[in-house]
């Protein structure tokens, strides 16, 4: 494989992800981090989940709670009719997670905005993030990986049972919050906060515009 192959890409990425943060620009509060998750938590997890509701209310028309993606084929509809129920359900979370920190408020969901605090590149430079980075940070390794800490993540498992017809909703699960747990302990304990969602898509959490330890130095990420 040439120099500009997969292993000098490999080796650029690990560059970016793991450079060390400039000291100029400080980490945000842990106390403000959770905080803004607790928030995004709740009301993420309710805008996730509102595609499922009203598909589940408006195809079965059943009073009751919607419980999960496996109920439309447990009630004789197509197993298609989850899967399709269950992307729909992704793509408001991303919307929640990863179009409104790129166009609406500049790297940051309701609860960092809330908070004073926002997503930027690892070493802290005003930069634009641009919706790939948060695509990753927060459908890749937030999502995918660190599930248990997404309501999204449900659904994603729930999408991979229906397709493969193999149940691995529960090792899916038990694996996401061991890499959920291992997350927190790095952003607790590691220099600048950074979780592993942030050292595997090369950002940070630092304060914005507004909070006492804003120095500047982040602009838009329009």
């Amino acid at each position: 494989m040439g120099k500009n192959g997969w292993p000098s890409a490999a080796r650029q990425f690990a560059a970016r992800a793991f450079q060390v943060p400039a000291d100029r620009v400080p980490s945000a509060p842990i106390a403000a981090r959770l905080y803004a998750y607790a928030v995004d938590w709740a009301v993420g997890g309710i805008v996730t989940g509102v595609p499922g509701v009203l598909a589940y209310a408006a195809i079965t028309r059943r009073q009751d709670m919607f419980p999960n993606l496996y109920v439309f084929e447990a009630l004789g509809y197509p197993w298609a009719v989850g899967i399709a129920c269950g992307v729909a359900c992704l793509v408001a979370g991303l919307l929640y997670y990863a179009v409104i920190p790129w166009r609406v408020w500049p790297g940051q969901t309701l609860g960092k905005h809330l908070m004073k605090i926002q997503v930027a590149r690892a070493d802290g430079d005003a930069v634009a993030l641009g919706l790939g980075r948060l695509l990753a940070r927060y459908g890749l390794a937030g999502f995918c990986l660190e599930g248990s800490a997404f309501v999204a993540g449900r659904y994603l498992r729930e999408i991979a049972v229906l397709i493969t017809r193999v149940d691995v909703n529960y090792y899916w699960e038990i694996a996401g919050m061991v890499l959920t747990a291992l997350s927190a302990v790095m952003a607790l304990a590691l220099p600048h906060r950074r979780a592993l969602h942030d050292y595997l898509t090369g950002t940070r959490v630092v304060p914005a515009p507004g909070h006492p330890l804003y120095k500047g130095g982040i602009r838009s990420s329009r």
